[in-house]
């Protein structure tokens, strides 16, 4: 049996999950082991070209698929692009209709995913697209700045204050982005987002 794989990093306090299953074929893991998929037809291959950046089967198979489809988990395929930073894949999906804004089963946007990693070009390619800074999930209320902030993504962090992302957002603890950066030991992040904070 493979696995979808686990949309975290190593530091992060929330989950994005990873959903198993006989069918699927994307990466097994995010965390060395090597895939075995080659990107097939409908959305399970699309899932798969997304995850590994494979533009030009994404080309493919765009004219065969809904680029909006989502898998059992509620992830799309630029959710997936977004996630390990996949940047021209993450364009050409926006540039054939994906959804920037659409949400998993936990209310995470492709934007959040983008946070999590040192993915600055692909976050500067959603927010082109219109991707919006502030949305936050629904089990949390973590923001993409937070799950920047969790990570110590100090470049994403600044991509986002200057798209207009709010550093004093608070999650359904009261915690703000400052708040996990510094909780975390990401000093220059901390002091990023002190330094921005409004209050």
């Amino acid at each position: 049996m493979t696995c979808r794989p686990k949309i975290c990093r190593p530091l992060a306090v929330i989950f994005l999950l990873c959903s198993c299953s006989s069918t699927t074929s994307i990466k097994e893991t995010v965390t060395g082991e090597q895939a075995t998929s080659s990107a097939g037809q409908g959305p399970q291959g699309f899932f798969d070209a997304a995850f590994e950046g494979n533009t030009t089967a994404i080309k493919s198979l765009i004219p065969h698929v809904n680029v909006n489809v989502l898998d059992e988990e509620g992830r799309s395929a630029l959710m997936l692009a977004s996630f390990d930073g996949h940047t021209e894949t993450v364009r050409l999906l926006c540039e054939n209709g994906a959804d920037p804004n659409l949400r998993d089963l936990n209310r995470r946007t492709a934007l959040m995913y983008a946070a999590t990693g040192p993915n600055t070009l692909a976050i500067e390619t959603l927010l082109a697209h219109g991707a919006e800074v502030n949305i936050t999930d629904n089990g949390e209320g973590w923001s993409a700045l937070m799950f920047a902030a969790a990570e110590g993504q100090t470049d994403n962090i600044q991509s986002l204050l200057k798209h207009g992302s709010d550093p004093d957002l608070k999650d359904i603890d009261g915690d703000t982005a400052f708040s996990f950066a510094s909780n975390n030991g990401h000093e220059v992040t901390a002091r990023l987002l002190q330094k921005a904070s409004k209050r």
